[in-house]
């Protein structure tokens, strides 16, 4: 259906937002049904959930409710929202950097958003692989790399569940 403007006038478009690859209709297993109730804090990571979102927050109200977070739930549970593969021939020269930058990226994203962590980072000569808690950032720390080094970023979200994968290559 077209909108009517009056002539000489532009059309605006609505701004699309978000990831256009996931759809509202897939849900994270790990997210809650609803909101809670009252602030609470997270047993295993010390996250404070607060007006509805999970932040680092140092003071806290008194007797706050105990619970676990969906990213301590995820590690618990090794069940990743997203994983990272680099590789290529410029992985076995540059290991400890590419690793450096990833755990950089982890690090500035984890301080924003708690339920944002790497989960797993393993290692071996021609490649490391690293699983998250969230969708976002194994993107993320695929465009830190492709900044810093160049390379070739492909990445998929999966349609059917709350998965995504990007893949970082580069040969020497």
């Amino acid at each position: 259906m077209r909108t009517q403007t009056k002539p000489g006038s532009r059309l605006k478009r609505r701004q699309v937002r978000g990831n256009p690859h996931l759809q509202e209709h897939i849900h994270d297993p790990y997210r809650a049904r609803a909101k809670q109730k009252g602030p609470a804090r997270c047993t295993g990571c010390g996250a404070t959930y607060v007006h509805g979102r999970w932040r680092w927050q140092g003071v806290m109200p008194p007797a706050p409710a105990t619970t676990v977070c969906p990213a301590c739930r995820r590690i618990k549970d090794r069940y990743p929202a997203g994983e990272i593969i680099v590789s290529g021939s410029f992985v076995a020269a540059h290991g400890d950097e590419i690793e450096g930058v990833i755990r950089n990226t982890a690090d500035q994203e984890a301080s924003a958003h708690p339920l944002h962590r790497i989960m797993r980072l393993a290692r071996r000569k021609r490649a490391i692989t690293a699983t998250t808690t969230d969708v976002h950032l194994p993107h993320r720390i695929g465009h830190a790399l492709k900044d810093a080094f160049g390379g070739t970023l492909a990445t998929h979200y999966d349609d059917a569940g709350y998965y995504a994968r990007a893949t970082w290559e580069r040969d020497a």
